[in-house]
């Protein structure tokens, strides 16, 4: 379906793979059922989730009401606000850096 990439860690990047239908973020180790695990203090356990649907690549994001906040290209979205994000939009958890690439 796609990835998240950050450079905020490593300079020669980091990836988590996006899989079709719901991919629950938070913070690493915080708690079970993570299907991405972000290393960040800033990032709720609990943070957002990634909607995605193979067909035609839509991809939908939505803060759970996390601690620090969710953005997309530095838009603040409100709790339980669903919003569609696109291939290079810059996605934020908190204060840790993404950016969505769809394949």
């Amino acid at each position: 379906m796609g990835f998240l990439v950050s450079y905020a860690n490593d300079e020669l990047g980091e990836f988590w793979e996006l899989r079709q239908g719901k991919n629950v973020v938070g913070r690493k180790d915080a708690m079970e059922g993570l299907d991405i695990q972000i290393d960040h203090p800033t990032t709720s356990s609990k943070h957002a989730l990634l909607l995605c649907a193979a067909g035609p690549g839509r991809v939908k994001f939505e803060d759970v009401g996390s601690t620090n906040g969710s953005f997309i290209n530095g838009e603040k979205l409100n709790p339980g606000q669903k919003a569609e994000v696109k291939d290079g939009d810059e996605v934020r958890f908190g204060g840790f850096n993404t950016t969505l690439k769809v394949v």
